[in-house]
């Protein structure tokens, strides 16, 4: 949940701790496993404002999850009532923004096309409990917790979610440029080795859940400065968005150009990035508007195929939103049309687009769709200001 429109993504990136026990709990052992073996699937995606929605079956019932390899896999705790699930276990994590969250854990066998995952684990959270959980997140998520099974390709140039059990029969893996893709323990995150200069080097996870093309950790940034990989910045001031922790607290924010960046020997180039205060620093969501990225955990590899060559920017109204109780302008960055504007962050929204705005589900997905356009019409409490789009930071 950061940059262009910064709501409800990243809300469920945890540090886990289940692993900090002595002894591993039984059911990492039991499950997510295949109900048959060889298997495959490919599915249509939803994408909205970066997330992922798939259709999967709970219960015998379809059921919106969205799809996150920085997240291990949720369920909404109204479904776990719904179908009476037992708790086996409880965790203790961190959200994106360093909140301290507790979950407890359901197994859940589900159908994802036409192939049968058994004894899931999930962590339950309230999504249903809030109108921008519950809008834009659904009945949960498909985490990283389920690609020890087999190959996974996102796939947003056809629309589809790919699976197979056999990383050969997946296309466009003979056109991809191979990357050492790293794993380690539940619930198995994909990290890859990333180059900022010559001298900076660290590991940045894959995170579907972070709406950015790259977020760079505190630490990361610190080394990327003192190589020269860092050119043009802008800053920012407002919430860096929002999580199961809720909104997170005002604060300034900064995006820069970084000069060079390379995942393995993917060489990018210049990619505009976001600083985020946690480690580690995040491959993000709009990547896969340039690649299609494949992750087979079974040869540690990872397979990236271009199929766009637009510069790894975005333009921007140069705001974000945040959803609280109302929805209110989240954070403004300097030099854009919305500082221009007057824009402030926690200023109430009253329309946009000439059309009120409402606190539901309707609502929120009318003002994501307003988000894309190239203008936007916005009106307060006492002023209104129609903006267009520009790239905050060029990026030749």
């Amino acid at each position: 949940m950061k940059i262009y429109i910064i709501f409800l993504l990243g809300l469920i990136f945890f540090t886990n701790t289940v692993l900090a026990n002595k002894k591993p709990p039984a059911w990492l052992n039991e499950g997510p496993y295949l109900g048959s073996s060889p298997a495959s699937f490919e599915i249509p995606v939803e994408v909205i404002a970066t997330k992922i929605y798939v259709e999967i079956e709970i219960g015998g019932k379809p059921r919106r999850f969205v799809v996150d390899t920085g997240s291990p896999s949720m369920i909404d705790t109204a479904v776990v009532n719904e179908l009476g699930l037992k708790v086996i276990d409880t965790n203790k994590g961190i959200d994106a923004h360093g909140t301290v969250v507790e979950t407890d854990i359901v197994q859940v066998d589900i159908r994802v096309g036409d192939i049968a995952i058994q004894k899931v684990p999930m962590m339950s959270a309230r999504f249903s409990a809030s109108v921008p959980t519950k809008t834009f997140v659904g009945d949960g998520v498909l985490g990283s917790d389920l690609f020890p099974l087999g190959a996974w390709q996102f796939d947003l140039n056809d629309s589809v979610l790919r699976f197979n059990t056999s990383l050969k029969k997946l296309p466009h893996i003979k056109k991809s440029k191979k990357l050492k893709l790293y794993q380690f323990g539940y619930p198995y995150m994909p990290i890859f080795d990333v180059k900022f200069a010559k001298k900076a080097r660290s590991k940045a996870m894959l995170d579907t859940g972070s709406p950015t093309f790259f977020a760079i950790s505190s630490p990361d940034l610190g080394g990327a400065k003192k190589a020269s990989g860092v050119g043009k910045k802008i800053s920012g001031y407002g919430s860096p968005g929002g999580s199961l922790g809720e909104q997170a607290s005002e604060t300034e924010l900064l995006q820069m150009e970084l000069k060079n960046l390379t995942i393995d020997n993917l060489k990018l180039g210049r990619v505009v990035a976001q600083r985020r205060d946690l480690s580690p620093s995040l491959i993000g969501a709009r990547m896969l508007e340039n690649y299609i990225i494949t992750l087979d955990s079974q040869s540690e590899s990872a397979y990236f195929t271009e199929y766009s060559d637009r510069p790894l920017t975005k333009l921007s109204f140069g705001f974000s939103l945040a959803f609280n109780n109302n929805i209110s302008i989240g954070a403004v960055w300097e030099d854009s049309p919305a500082k221009a504007a007057g824009l402030k962050p926690g200023l109430e929204l009253v329309s946009i687009n000439g059309v009120g705005v409402e606190f539901t589900k309707e609502g929120l997905f009318r003002i994501v769709s307003a988000m894309k356009g190239k203008e936007i019409e916005l009106a307060w409490k006492g002023g209104s200001a129609k903006l267009a789009k520009k790239i905050l930071i060029p990026v030749e």
